[in-house]
């Protein structure tokens, strides 16, 4: 088959989503010898032009308005205002023009099937043409409707219309986990047998410090950041929580008398003023660092020097930041929203994101507990090489091997047998 896969997210700004998606672009890359589908990607990056050049099967395209440079295309989009976790609010012209582009490119040119790695991406399907999938993160909006994020405005009205109107219509939905599926079918009376569950990969996040030459000390110097620290990398949203963890990180300090610091890394989506404000009011100003974007490299690196990644987020079931801790060696304390439990398995501490005392003595826990912190290390190492980007591409191209037969029981697609 002809497949497309339009990619959402251009730049590591966007977040998750385009760690995901360059992740799986990458993996399919990979792949492309070993299978007969023909895939043409609509990307931004062209660093994977030469591998797709060397197989007839696999075209990379870019879309005009993503050939913009990225300072340029950054500020529109911050400017414009972006949603989060892949949710399909294309409020900027150069969203809008490659969103046309890929529809028109995809029609004209005779698509079997579109694979969409995350909902923004739906927008530069025909799909009332060409049969797609789709990939849902959260549906946090029917769960978790009082956060602003997924209700201020027309947001959850946004929400609600895409998937009531987009998942019915989907030939497959792919989920992370067995909790998604079921939500997907709660609420959208979704066939259960056109849901699939793949789990999410783990990042190969290390890559980007793999021929690093500078020391732990360095880096941290560097960053003015001390030798002992928590982490928590997220985008200033109110969903992510920094809230309780800021209050359990308080308790950690003056009740436990812990000797320890809090790094957190990620943009301001519009609580980052409230949260700093909260910083000042605990006196916790010389103990939480705030970074704010920060490269890949960089990330990796303090990943790898953290005492552990503290995630509380209230959303799930699908979270990427506790799969990359796990490939960098850092023990993991995450929240215990549905789910978790299947996508971590043991190889974290649960808490109750609710509860700042229960996660301030799980903190407390790793502090002192170096048994307890080999113990996460070693079990989040082995969930890592388990399932990779790779394993996920390949779940991938077996369904379009399921559907192929399915799709050329009718016309209009130049790649049918019996066209050729």
């Amino acid at each position: 088959m002809k497949v497309a896969l339009p990619v959402s997210a251009a730049f590591p700004s966007d977040g998750g989503g385009y760690t995901f998606e360059s992740e799986i672009v990458a993996a399919l890359l990979d792949l492309a010898p070993e299978t007969r589908h023909e895939i043409t990607i609509f990307s931004a990056t062209a660093s994977g032009e030469p591998a797709a050049a060397a197989h007839p099967n696999l075209t990379i395209v870019h879309p005009p308005s993503q050939l913009m440079t990225g300072a340029v295309r950054g500020v529109l989009r911050r400017g414009m205002g972006l949603a989060h976790r892949g949710h399909p609010k294309l409020s900027s012209q150069a969203d809008k023009l490659q969103a046309a582009f890929v529809r028109n490119f995809i029609a004209k040119n005779h698509f079997d099937f579109s694979w969409v790695l995350a909902p923004a991406a739906l927008i530069q399907c025909p799909k009332y043409h060409t049969p797609y999938a789709l990939t849902i993160w959260d549906l946090q909006h029917r769960l978790q409707p009082y956060f602003p994020e997924v209700s201020q405005g027309r947001e959850w009205g946004k929400r609600e219309q895409f998937y009531a109107d987009n998942l019915k219509r989907a030939t497959y939905i792919v989920t992370g986990t067995e909790r998604g599926k079921v939500e997907i079918e709660r609420f959208y009376q979704i066939a259960p047998e056109r849901i699939r569950v793949i789990p999410f990969p783990t990042p190969r996040l290390g890559d980007a410090i793999a021929n690093q030459t500078s020391t732990k000390e360095e880096f941290l110097a560097q960053h003015g950041l001390p030798s002992q620290y928590f982490f928590y990398p997220a985008q200033f949203w109110p969903h992510k929580n920094h809230y309780t963890l800021l209050k359990a990180f308080k308790a950690l300090v003056d009740e436990h008398a812990i000797d320890i610091s809090l790094v957190l890394t990620g943009s301001d989506k519009g609580n980052a003023d409230y949260i700093k404000q909260l910083i000042h009011d605990l006196v916790l100003t010389t103990r939480v660092h705030i970074l704010g974007f920060v490269s890949r490299s960089d990330l990796a690196n303090l990943y790898k020097h953290a005492l552990a990644l503290v995630f509380p987020t209230h959303f799930g079931p699908d979270n990427l930041p506790p799969l990359e801790a796990f490939s960098l060696g850092c023990p993991v304390i995450a929240s215990q929203v549905p789910g978790a439990a299947e996508q971590l398995g043991d190889a974290a501490l649960l808490v109750d994101q609710r509860d700042a005392a229960q996660m301030a003595q799980a903190m407390k826990s790793v502090c002192e507990d170096e048994a307890l912190r080999h113990d996460l290390i070693q079990k989040g190492l082995t969930r890592a090489k388990s399932w990779q980007p790779q394993d996920y591409a390949k779940r991938l191209i077996a369904l379009l091997d399921e559907f192929e037969s399915i799709r050329y029981c009718w016309p209009n697609s130049t790649s049918h047998p019996g066209n050729t």
